[in-house]
């Protein structure tokens, strides 16, 4: 329960940090404007604390999740008394660059979050250094496609690749098809994965492609009091079969046990110690918090500190956050041709959570998430919709080419209609959220 209260408030820090700078590039914009803000606050409902200062009144509200910065006569029920300082009042230019602040601020606090990340030093994984195929799931696209261990893929659908991130990258998007060239034996060949639809939870490999990465199977320690502890396994042994089968990755054994099923008989696991084999049985358990079955054990991994100077720095954030900006642009698109399900969104609880669980890993880590998830709320509120910085866009660029604005009447209407799909899409995502964590989930069953 602590560590869970630990990682809720590590959670809201990094959202609430997000939305503060969110919230700073309107505010700042519409100060330099000549805009009055009426309220500058961060959360939504009753305030728990309110200062007023200069005319505006800061708050933190008590729903701790987003935040708003309310400009005198912005809203069409607001009082409008066509006051110089009126965000109505102002031309349409000055307008826009108050809507883009928020968008911008984010953007520009991503640049510089994974600027600091690669001068901090990114850790990189070994073995995922070379695009080496490290074992096949049968029956999977890789499978079918005629993929085999040892294989080392040069480019996916014509765009090169040097490495295991790369990879992983590109089999990430969930394309229905991908064409692989890869080397094996020296020999060149291609193949086309046809890849299967993503079933919630079930993932088989790289982007469910089937592919595993050539992580070595052995074991850095076990937890005591848990199957594998029991059973005699220790940190330093290599696993080399399960129920007879060669294992080449631990992703292989790490699947065996998470697909478990308490009707099966008890794995037979065979390892290798100081040059020797030994074989023990032993049954995994389910972990009610990661709702999955376990043993107990973790892998050992050898990673490298990649360091950028000051200057070295710079292309590598522009290059990641532009590869994020994509990312997004190719997620919405999947989710229109419904390759990606909706369930797959995440709403401000399942950020919070997924932030505060990041925040336990190191600072580059959090560096890193924040960004990613700052070019998120930058692209996702430049989109024209009506609730959005985007939506606000498209309303004064309907005003330049009228020469007015639209009637308060139908603005009213508008932000009602607005506010009332904001309302279901917050619930649809919240409910994804909760159902991602147990313990939550179970308060509502």
């Amino acid at each position: 329960m602590i560590a869970t209260i630990q990682i809720f408030i590590l959670g809201l820090l990094v959202l609430g940090i997000l939305v503060f700078v969110h919230e700073l590039g309107h505010f700042l914009v519409a100060k330099a404007c000549g805009v009055r803000v009426l309220a500058f606050s961060i959360g939504f409902g009753n305030p728990l604390f309110r200062k007023e200062i200069g005319g505006t009144e800061y708050r933190i509200g008590a729903v701790p999740f987003g935040g708003y910065v309310h400009m005198a006569g912005e809203h069409p029920e607001d009082e409008h008394e066509k006051s110089p300082d009126e965000f109505t009042q102002k031309p349409i230019w000055q307008r826009a660059l108050v809507a883009l602040a928020g968008p911008s601020a984010n953007y520009l606090l991503a640049i510089v979050l994974l600027w600091g990340a690669f001068m901090f030093g990114m850790e990189r994984e070994v073995y995922l250094e070379r695009p080496v195929v490290g074992d096949v799931a049968q029956s999977s696209a890789a499978a079918e496609a005629g993929l085999a261990p040892g294989d080392s893929i040069a480019a996916i659908n014509d765009e090169p690749v040097e490495t295991g991130y790369e990879i992983a990258e590109e089999l990430s998007r969930m394309d229905a098809t991908y064409e692989l060239t890869y080397y094996r034996n020296n020999d060149k060949k291609t193949a086309v994965l046809e890849m299967p639809p993503v079933e919630e939870g079930k993932v088989t490999g790289v982007g469910n492609s089937g592919i595993y990465f050539s992580l070595p199977p052995e074991i850095d320690s076990v937890t005591p009091g848990l199957p594998a502890a029991k059973a005699g396994i220790k940190g330093g042994d290599t696993i080399i079969r399960i129920n007879g089968d060669t294992v080449r990755t631990w992703y292989t054994v790490s699947d065996m046990i998470t697909s478990y099923d308490t009707a099966d008989a008890p794995l037979t696991v065979t390892a290798l110690r100081n040059d020797s084999t030994y074989t023990v049985t032993v049954t995994p358990v389910y972990d009610s918090t990661y709702q999955r079955h376990i043993l107990g054990m973790t892998v050992a991994t050898k990673t490298r500190t990649v360091r950028y100077g000051p200057l070295g720095a710079v292309p590598q954030a522009l290059t990641t956050s532009w590869d994020y900006t994509l990312r997004i642009f190719d997620v919405v698109g999947k989710l229109i041709s419904r390759r990606v399900s909706p369930n797959q969104l995440a709403g401000p609880i399942g950020i919070v959570q997924m932030s505060g669980q990041i925040a336990t890993l190191g600072i580059v880590a959090v560096l890193n998430f924040m960004a990613f998830i700052g070019v998120n709320l930058a692209v996702l509120n430049l989109m024209p919709l009506v609730i959005t910085d985007g939506g606000m866009l498209m309303f004064l660029l309907l005003e330049a080419i009228r020469g007015k604005p639209l009637s308060l009447k139908h603005q009213m209407i508008i932000s009602r209609i607005a506010i009332l799909l904001f309302i279901l899409l917050f619930l649809f995502v919240t409910f994804n959220d909760i159902r991602r964590i147990p313990t939550m989930f179970r308060m509502f069953r």
